[in-house]
């Protein structure tokens, strides 16, 4: 007989009622009784030991015609916090959330890579630092630090690998140096993955069970949600299609990325003639918009080879929908039309193609979510 199940079985009980009261905001036992198929006597004795431990508080009674009102429960905001950080190609972005998910604090900054991998570090810790001491929060309180980067982080080895962001990144043990400089509990996780994962809770992607996130700029990658779930696959590069070829391979053969990213969209606009000095495609698609007729030649033709990639990544996936993000949020309807157009001459079904709602805050809200996930895992040792 396995005597852990009682106890496991409460466990997941006290972390649906979290998760329903974080994203549906305050119910009643009755309420709680009847979305979790569970009887008055189990919702009692969970929320009993919720209330002692401080997760949640009563806060007042909903309307009722008849009778006695029942009494609402909430989640109490300040039980605990979580750090997110996102760090880019040049951006800097801090938050700091409390057990509602709500952010209370945030921040951001140019990074400094001119200065180098260990400068850009020390800059990330500092910025987590200050965040704390700005929101006021008690350092004990701080639960979970979740920090986005480009690259997959290898937590066998502590180093990211394949980053592309900055010179000698992968050779520091971010995770321990953060950790140790914190005294908390400390994650790294890949910066497409944290965006998915926040266009799924708070954007666009709510709606949906099987999603393919697309971001283009600084690289070009996608991340694949099926059920709720999302994939990661053997090696933790499910969706990396900048590997994808657009002809046959060879020694010589250049993938998608390097046709697609941001420096490489600025080199053919510059090669084309082009007498703007561009960094970005969202740069170029201003340009374009402005009636520079060499934007609009290279605009056509990034269109054309994103419209294959995604064209061959949904012929794979058959999603519910593919959401844009990163550089590609600068597009209008004029530009998914035209993705859609594309994409249909080659295959005969209509594709749901939507602009990420979260844009550049994706991957931090993300981080966030990431963060009260392990909150969820750690807070079992508690009630």
């Amino acid at each position: 007989m396995n005597h852990s199940m009682p106890k496991q079985i409460g466990d997941y009980n006290k972390n649906q009622i979290i998760s329903i009261l974080r994203d549906s905001g305050p119910a009643s036992r009755v309420e709680l009784s009847r979305l979790l198929n569970l009887s008055p006597t189990a919702i009692t004795r969970n929320t009993s030991q919720m209330l002692e431990n401080g997760m949640i508080r009563e806060c007042g009674a909903e309307l009722s015609k008849m009778g006695r009102k029942p009494v609402l429960i909430e989640l109490c905001g300040d039980f605990c916090y979580v750090l997110g950080i996102d760090i880019v190609e040049k951006t800097l972005r801090v938050a700091i959330a409390d057990f509602l998910g709500e952010i209370i604090c945030s921040a951001e900054e140019p990074v400094k890579r001119e200065k180098g991998a260990h400068a850009v570090l020390a800059q990330l810790i500092n910025a987590l630092e200050n965040i704390i001491e700005k929101s006021g929060v008690p350092r004990e309180k701080i639960w979970t630090v979740t920090i986005s980067a480009p690259g997959i982080f290898d937590y066998e080895e502590g180093r990211s690998r394949l980053t592309s962001f900055l010179e000698g990144w992968d050779d520091i043990d971010i995770h321990a140096i953060v950790e140790d400089a914190l005294s908390i509990e400390t994650m790294i996780e890949n910066d497409v993955n944290l965006d998915v994962i926040g266009e799924s809770w708070k954007g666009v992607g709510k709606d949906y069970e099987d999603i393919l996130y697309v971001k283009l700029g600084q690289g070009l990658a996608a991340r694949i949600v099926l059920g709720n779930r999302l994939i990661r696959g053997e090696h933790q590069m499910a969706g990396e299609i900048g590997y994808m070829l657009p002809g046959a391979a060879g020694t010589n053969a250049v993938n998608y990325e390097n046709i697609l990213r941001n420096e490489a969209v600025s080199r053919k606009y510059s090669e084309l003639g082009g007498k703007n000095k561009i960094d970005t495609i969202s740069e170029l698609y201003a340009l374009s918009k402005n009636g520079d007729k060499t934007a609009k030649k290279v605009m056509r033709q990034l269109l054309d080879h994103f419209a294959v990639v995604l064209l061959n990544s949904t012929t794979v996936l058959d999603s519910q929908v593919i959401i844009l993000g990163g550089e590609a949020c600068c597009f209008e309807e004029e530009e998914i039309a035209s993705l859609k157009q594309r994409i249909e001459q080659h295959f005969f079904l209509s594709q749901n193609i939507i602009i990420s709602g979260l844009k550049n805050k994706a991957s931090l809200y993300g981080a966030i979510k990431q963060g009260l996930n392990r909150v969820e895992e750690r807070i079992v040792d508690i009630w």
